[in-house]
């Protein structure tokens, strides 16, 4: 596989990982009571805005390790 096929599955694997990572921490948030949310304001909030962008960070951040590593062999 060359460089660029590796950096997009890093960012792919990344991305979702991220996203997921941000969604499991809103359930031991409310879980354990350190976050009130009757109405499901917040969990819009970590499912449509929080964690795509914490998403795109991880995705990033994988993609730019990925693509330095492949670099060096």
């Amino acid at each position: 596989m060359n460089r660029g096929f590796r950096a997009f599955l890093a960012f792919a694997g990344g991305g979702v990982a991220g996203w997921l990572m941000t969604l499991g921490l809103y359930i031991v948030l409310t879980s354990t009571g350190l976050l009130f949310d009757r109405e499901g304001a917040m969990a819009m909030a970590f499912a449509f805005f929080i964690g795509p962008v914490v998403g795109l960070i991880c995705g990033v951040a994988a993609a730019a390790w990925a693509a330095r590593r492949s670099a060096a062999q």
